[in-house]
């Protein structure tokens, strides 16, 4: 079906008119369906949600068909999530005219971070919204630090509508281990400021509302590095490398929006460009081509030639198998769904992939802790007695393995917690790290910090990997998983948890009433002595990453340095597969700077192969 002010035909310009919408402005005359507005008779009684985002933006079952049997594209677009959408969003804005398909393997579910949206879609975390594609080891699932490793989201926007926002950017020195060709990258004119202005990163202190106010400014203070020059700074905890407000997506959508603290996510501003290119190519066809979106459509395998040329993908589409294919030499498939769907898709596809990819897999493991302070070790702040949050990113090493850890600091004075409990849920910094209510109910004369720190896993370790699972005859989920934790690891938890405790003695000043969290039976209270390692440690390994790293075949790697898998002409991987290492700072902001850097890159040349 298409709609009546954007038609979403295909490129043969098929268009239906339908029923008016809410689209049309007072002086354009509507074109109406003939049974469109109830007369002669009734109109359609039983729209779905489905039939309505399909007939505004998503490719219905028809034009799906039309397009496997005559359509080719300029790039095949797997995910709709942060990669898919930095990919999409810079091709078309360096060049409208770019044909470009997009698939996603579920359904529509928000249209924006559920923190933006009323607080009970809170309740859709969790849940059927997660999934696991792959086993997990036995090795993994029995260490009570572990566990398991957090889920896929197979929905319109992937995890954007749950992340938590935290886009620190690595220094060279964070990013070890990676080549030299990707440090140059972010090295670039505009690397960092483009991937930024796609994900409106603000720091903390930047908010300008009154929520993130004169906390945000003492936590920053209190966690500053010192010292004078010529002398070396010297760091608020021994072995932090920086310390700053933190960097968070949450800024200005547009330059004349008020809106002070919106949470980013993928599913609005892809549907921004699918509008933008809809209404471009009504008014000059030549010029651009429509962003094309089809939901619900499962990529199983990608074949490729004898030349390592990929013409034919099988994917499965509202529960139909039918393939995708094409007779040209220019159309790309760029992956961008997750570390580890991405390596599924490659190790059922190309056998010369089992070779390397999977063999490394790192990511975090985190502590959370939670303490509070008497608000006079602040004391009076400028807006009391009004809620006030702050964010602040601490990031450090082991100075023996050099391994990284970081802290995200949330701090949190509310006094009123009832009257409060909107706003407190919806200008969070990390939700999955916020304070209870049982934690803020009693603690109204105090300042409440929540620390989530986040380690890496070395990627050097050989019992960590996925591989395929020959007794699995899924092709989406036919891979087993297995983490494990390394000497280095456990030594860097330490290490990550006395600089949590240290940042928060600092953020503390020495003050003799500062408490804990403690988990007791099933709540809590607060205590004066450390919670222990049992308590703070946190299941659910994040940010998996290293599946298809960038490198020489012979060193282990299994992409060039534009995410092409060896021997492969055509296809691309993003994300943070790619790293060699995972570093401990949040992905997303680089990933989406090297999704970026990828569509300008295959911009430049005219013969892709």
């Amino acid at each position: 079906m298409a709609s009546s002010t954007a038609p979403h035909g295909t490129s043969n310009d098929h268009v239906v008119i339908t029923t008016t919408n809410f689209h049309h402005r007072v002086g354009k005359v509507p074109e109406v369906n003939k049974k469109g507005n109830g007369y002669p008779v009734p109109g359609e009684q039983n729209p779905s949600a489905r039939m309505v985002m399909n007939e505004s933006y998503f490719l219905d079952d028809g034009e799906w068909e039309n397009i496997l049997d005559t359509q080719e594209f300029d790039y095949i677009v797997v995910g709709s999530g942060f990669t898919a959408l930095a990919f999409i969003e810079q091709a078309l804005k360096l060049e409208p005219t770019k044909r470009i398909l997009c698939l996603e393997r579920g359904d529509f579910l928000l249209p924006s971070h559920f923190q933006n949206l009323p607080l009970p879609f809170k309740m859709t975390l969790g849940g059927p919204l997660e999934t696991f594609p792959w086993t997990l080891s036995g090795e993994t699932f029995k260490d009570p630090y572990l566990k398991f490793c957090r889920g896929s989201c197979p929905f319109f926007g992937g995890r954007s509508t749950f992340w938590s926002a935290w886009c620190p950017q690595p220094t060279t020195d964070d990013m070890r281990n990676f080549p030299q060709d990707m440090i140059g990258m972010t090295n670039e004119k505009d690397f960092w400021q483009e991937a930024k202005s796609l994900l409106n990163v603000t720091p903390a202190n930047e908010i300008d509302d009154k929520i993130f106010a004169d906390l945000q400014a003492q936590i920053d203070k209190r966690l500053a590095f010192s010292g004078e020059p010529p002398a070396p700074p010297v760091p608020p905890v021994p072995t932090a490398t920086e310390s700053y407000p933190a960097p968070l997506a949450v800024g200005h959508t547009g330059s004349v929006s008020t809106l002070r603290f919106n949470k980013f996510s993928t599913p609005g501003p892809l549907l921004k460009v699918y509008e933008t290119q809809s209404k471009k190519h009504a008014t000059k066809p030549e010029n651009s081509s429509r962003l094309e979106i089809r939901l619900n459509c499962v990529v199983e395998k990608l074949t490729a030639d004898e030349n390592g040329m990929v013409r034919v993908i099988d994917v499965t589409s509202n529960g139909k198998k039918s393939q995708i294919t094409w007779t040209g030499d220019n159309t790309r498939v760029i992956l961008c769904a997750g570390a580890i769907p991405n390596a599924t898709i490659l190790l059922n596809s190309f056998p010369s992939c089992a070779a390397t990819v999977g063999k490394r897999i790192t990511g975090h493991f985190l502590s959370h802790i939670v303490a509070r302070v008497p608000l006079s070790s602040f004391g009076p702040l400028k807006t009391e007695p009004d809620l006030e949050i702050a964010a602040h990113y601490l990031s450090g090493r082991d100075p023996q393995t050099t391994q990284q850890y970081h802290v995200q600091i949330t701090a949190i004075h509310s006094p009123n917690p009832e009257k409060d409990a909107d706003d407190a849920a919806r200008e969070c910094p990390d939700y999955a790290a916020a304070a209870t209510v049982d934690q803020l109910l009693g603690s109204e004369e105090y300042v409440v910090f929540v620390c989530a720190t986040l380690g890496e896993f070395s990627e050097h370790n050989e019992k960590n990997w996925l591989r395929l699972d020959p007794g699995n005859k899924d092709i989406t989920t036919n891979v087993k998983l297995q983490y494990t934790l390394a000497g280095h690891d456990t030594q860097l938890w330490d290490v990550m948890d006395e600089a949590t405790f240290k940042t928060i003695e600092k953020m503390a000043a020495a003050d003799p009433k500062l408490e804990y969290w403690h988990v007791v039976g099933g709540s809590g209270e607060w205590k004066k002595e450390r919670p222990p390692a049992a308590d703070i440690r946190v299941p659910g390994i994040v940010h998996e990453a290293s599946t298809a790293f960038v490198g020489e075949e012979k060193d282990g790697g299994s992409v060039d340095v534009d995410g092409r898998p060896h021997g492969i002409q055509n296809v691309h991987v993003t994300g943070g597969a790619l790293f060699p290492a995972a570093g401990s700072w949040n992905p997303t902001l680089t990933i989406c700077g090297f999704a970026q850097r990828l569509a300008r890159q295959l911009l430049k040349v005219n013969r892709p192969y």
